[in-house]
């Protein structure tokens, strides 16, 4: 008698997940603009259990897959970081000196860029999937051009 064992990943990677060669912010708003996708940055450190929750429960979702697979290119920044990047802004520093001027204290912050690298959405803490995907259509939507988040999702019905 034979046994057959199936192992199943404890998280799922979604599509929309990227990982940046270079940490050029402003060349990767570019590339997703060509895509008709925008930017999205996950600021977070290692060991963080609500980032930990995000990548495990909330990215491989059905919905939040769908949508920011369609409309997103996800990138992470680590707050302790020492990695030089290329802010959207186009200034150089490291990964940590950028938490610090964005005033990124907690993690996760996830900042929504528009396809022109206009930041339009700083959201932070964890999220469940109807909030993610409704703040990413908010920025996909230009319901900033309305008013704060809470007031879109309400015009939304959301």
């Amino acid at each position: 008698m034979s046994l057959l064992v199936i192992c199943f990943p404890l998280s799922v990677s979604a599509a929309f997940v990227g990982e940046s060669l270079d940490f050029d912010f402003p060349s990767e708003i570019e590339a997703a603009a060509e895509e008709n996708r925008q930017l999205v940055v996950m600021f977070h450190y290692s060991g963080c259990p609500f980032c930990d929750k995000m990548r495990q429960r909330v990215f491989p979702h059905p919905a939040v897959d769908a949508y920011f697979s369609d409309h997103y290119l996800l990138l992470e920044s680590n707050i302790r970081g020492d990695l030089d990047i290329t802010t959207p802004s186009g200034v150089e520093m490291s990964e940590k000196s950028w938490a610090r001027k964005m005033r990124i204290r907690a993690t996760p912050v996830f900042l929504f860029y528009d396809k022109s690298g206009q930041e339009r959405l700083k959201l932070t803490g964890y999220q469940n999937p109807k909030m993610f995907v409704a703040a990413g259509r908010y920025v996909v939507e230009e319901g900033w051009k309305q008013g704060s988040l809470v007031g879109w999702m309400r015009k939304q019905g959301l």
